[in-house]
């Protein structure tokens, strides 16, 4: 985990300053995964994680979600062996008009986005996919950011798996002495504030 985290730092995907995120949450730290696609070394290691985490003999289909999730739901799937499907952001015009791409009725399904924050990505795929008739009964992401999304994907009756959580991965650059103690301290008091209001 502490190689990943560090490819992770290396790559510019962990930035720090102010970033208002999608849930329009403003946060001291931004975790820009969209990065990781440039880096196979990366995809490896987080693939070699969710391997070891995660019983993927469990689910039948992982279902990306629009556009993070897409390609990091592909790289697993290839790797396990397994279906993979994907969420459109909207409903296509044209064609078929469908939102879900690749065969998810009646099939237990693995949601994979690569960070959560509130959880409102996975759950708006968890209400497409059932719609769909698909039986999401699980979420995955490298990065839990603990701003709720755990809690919320769990109370759907959803198993909620993550590669590490923003604490984690702050600790480790703070313990290898990338991260300084004042921006540390910011951090983990940003992180700490979220905890409160559970």
């Amino acid at each position: 985990m502490q190689e990943l985290i560090h490819e992770l730092y290396k790559a510019g995907v962990i930035k720090i300053g102010s970033f208002i995120l999608s849930s329009g949450i403003t946060s001291p730290f931004y975790i820009d995964m969209r990065r990781i696609y440039s880096y196979p070394k990366i995809m490896r290691l987080i693939i070699n994680e969710v391997v070891k985490k995660v019983d993927l003999s469990s689910y039948e289909v992982l279902v990306g979600v629009a556009t993070s999730g897409v390609a990091l739901a592909a790289f697993i799937a290839a790797v396990a062996g397994k279906p993979m499907a994907y969420v459109r952001l909207e409903k296509k015009d044209h064609g078929t008009l469908s939102q879900v791409e690749g065969e998810v009725e009646g099939r237990s399904s693995l949601i994979v986005d690569d960070v959560a924050t509130t959880g409102d990505s996975i759950i708006r795929t968890y209400e497409i996919l059932k719609d769909s008739g698909a039986v999401p009964t699980g979420a995955l992401v490298v990065v839990d950011r603990e701003q709720g999304a755990e809690e919320r994907i769990r109370a759907l009756g959803m198993e909620y798996h993550y590669v590490m959580t923003a604490r984690q991965l702050f600790n480790t650059l703070k313990e290898d002495g990338v991260l300084n103690g004042a921006t540390y301290e910011e951090i983990m008091k940003y992180l700490e504030s979220y905890r409160r209001k559970k």
